[in-house]
């Protein structure tokens, strides 16, 4: 039986076959837009191509979402409650929200059935955040675990907790949507300047850099309620629910100060703010943790939603709550839904027992070294056959050389975990504002992310539980911060990867290489793309990222390309 899950905010499709992950891939891979919202055609046509399938061999489409909400959740009735003006805002078609009708129903399951000349398609809508749950808890190693979904909404909803065993989710909690702690770190984005929904991380970046001189008052803004279990934020310094450009309200700029705007320098305040807002967010997720731990009785969570792309926050939790093993999405946005929605209809709805684990994350397109050199030679450009390119790549990047490595299937995530990243030597304490600088375009603070070999991981963090994903943040050892400046952020922490030789041969064989020639087994790992880029998916994406930034080589499967060097006169 093959599933096809599909969803529409950063579009995505995944597809299984039995129980089994075939192939998942976002759509920005393809028509190169960072965190596209096309509909999936072309990943629908990857999964298809993957399973060797045609569409009409799929037995079920599963829709990421409930088409019951059918108004955005900032025109819904639990909105328009908190707009002090909303006579002057509610359209006459959605006062009828306001009075309750009682015709309203939120649907909770659909199902369609498109017939053809040939075959048929049976299609599915499931809510958000099981979903989430599912692409969390189904995959995961664990048979029996508490959920945590949060993001900025879904079906009207922006947190939920759930008991995961076996092959059933139940939900024991939510919160609904003003209430959202997605849409609240999307609007403190904006107000430091950036891009509210794609550049949260600057923030999380910019935090470790800052003093928590604001904590006070975010505390009196951003809440979770132990009583009810639900989140609750003081909707007056926000306007995002009622669809205002401007998420923020005058009373938040009386009491931060003027919002920066994008060409503006960054000042301290900004940094603190950053700091705070940061501090203020891990520091209520991790009460959400606590009351889960306690409601549940378990010390294993699963993690999903795009607030849990928030690798710091991650971090603490395993760290300073009661669970002691967690287990975070890669795709822990709003893509990942595609891959809930494949399993949560094969587990939880046909009621099939699980038989899959998640181990990695390279689902998405990978060449033959034949498709390769095809792109090289098309591309005009002299090339070199290594039988061992993990060994020459090792060598360059102990010569202090950028480098691009493209190999196998690419990842599902936003991490790059090995197989289309650039990497570098992390003893080189001005790495990271040369990449910066050079080769990614970016703010100075940005970090980046160690790749270490599982068998080391403890000589350089003070855990060794893994993070396969990249997506936990753990304090790197004292010692070690002059070994491995170049990945050591600015409060001692890494966004590490651990790297396992079962799961990547190829990368793994790589640090140990550079391990054999240095005596370090980490080097610096970021995703293969530049600034405001997807990451690259084909050779020709990845030979024209290689030429159009300061990378010295590129390895890409057994092949080796470097640049000519100018001479200087």
């Amino acid at each position: 039986m093959h599933i096809l899950g599909l969803n529409d905010s950063n579009s995505a499709a995944s597809i299984i076959k039995n129980g089994k992950l075939i192939a998942a891939v976002r759509e920005e891979r393809f028509d190169r837009i960072k965190f596209s919202d096309s509909f999936p055609t072309k990943a629908v046509n990857y999964c298809l191509k993957t399973a060797g399938i045609e569409l009409k061999d799929v037995d079920h489409i599963v829709f990421a979402w409930n088409p019951g909400h059918e108004l955005e959740p900032q025109d819904s009735a639990a909105a328009i409650r908190y707009h002090k003006h909303f006579l002057h805002y509610v359209p006459n078609n959605l006062l009828r929200h306001i009075g309750g009708d009682k015709s309203n129903k939120k649907i909770t399951f659909i199902d369609e059935n498109i017939q053809f000349l040939e075959g048929k398609l049976n299609i599915h809508f499931v809510p958000h955040h099981h979903s989430h749950a599912a692409s969390a808890f189904f995959v995961s190693p664990y048979d029996k675990a508490a959920v945590l979904t949060i993001d900025a909404y879904g079906d009207d909803i922006t947190h939920q907790f759930f008991i995961g065993t076996g092959n059933k989710l139940q939900s024991i909690g939510k919160t609904q949507f003003p209430h959202s702690m997605g849409q609240v770190y999307a609007a403190v984005t904006q107000y430091l300047g950036y891009r509210a929904n794609s550049d949260e991380w600057k923030v999380m970046g910019l935090a470790a850099y800052g003093k928590q001189e604001y904590y006070d008052q975010f505390a009196k803004i951003v809440g979770f309620d132990k009583s009810k279990g639900e989140l609750r934020f003081n909707l007056d310094y926000f306007t995002y629910y009622i669809w205002n450009p401007r998420r923020y309200s005058d009373q938040f700029i009386e009491t931060f100060g003027p919002e920066r705007y994008s060409h503006e320098d960054i000042t301290e305040r900004h940094i603190n703010i950053a700091a705070s807002f940061q501090k203020r967010v891990e520091d209520v997720v991790l009460e959400m943790c606590n009351y889960l731990a306690e409601k549940t009785g378990l010390d294993t969570l699963c993690l999903a939603g795009g607030v849990a792309m928030n690798s710091k926050m991650n971090g603490r939790i395993l760290f300073e709550s009661p669970f002691t093993k967690i287990w975070v999405q890669p795709s822990a946005d709003d893509a990942g839904c595609s891959l809930g929605a494949c399993f949560y209809y094969w587990n939880q709805v046909l009621g099939n027992e699980r038989g899959f684990i998640m181990e990695h994350d390279y689902w998405g397109p990978g060449f033959s070294d034949d498709e390769i050199r095809c792109a090289l030679t098309d591309s005009l450009i002299s090339y070199e056959y290594l039988a061992s390119p993990e060994k020459e790549a090792a060598k360059s990047i102990a010569e202090n050389k950028v480098i691009g490595w493209f190999q196998d299937r690419m990842e599902f995530g936003q991490r790059a975990l090995g197989n289309r990243s650039i990497l570098a030597d992390a003893r080189d304490p001005e790495m990271k504002d040369k990449i910066n600088r050079l080769i990614k375009h970016r703010e100075w603070y940005r970090p980046f992310a160690p790749s270490v070999m599982e068998e080391f991981q403890k000589d350089y963090f003070e855990t060794n539980f893994p993070s396969p994903f990249m997506q936990q943040v753990y304090p790197v050892k004292k010692d070690k911060y002059k070994v491995i400046p170049a990945v050591v952020h600015n409060d001692g922490t890494g966004r590490l990867q651990t790297v396992t030789k079962s799961v990547n041969q190829r990368y793994w064989n790589l640090l140990d290489e550079f391990r054999k020639i240095t005596g370090v087994a980490v080097v610096l790992n970021t995703s293969f793309n530049d600034n405001d880029e997807p990451v690259v998916c084909t050779p020709k994406d990845a030979i024209r990222t290689f030429f159009g930034t300061g990378i010295h080589e590129l390895y890409i499967g057994n092949y080796r390309v470097v640049k000519p060097q100018k001479s200087v006169r």
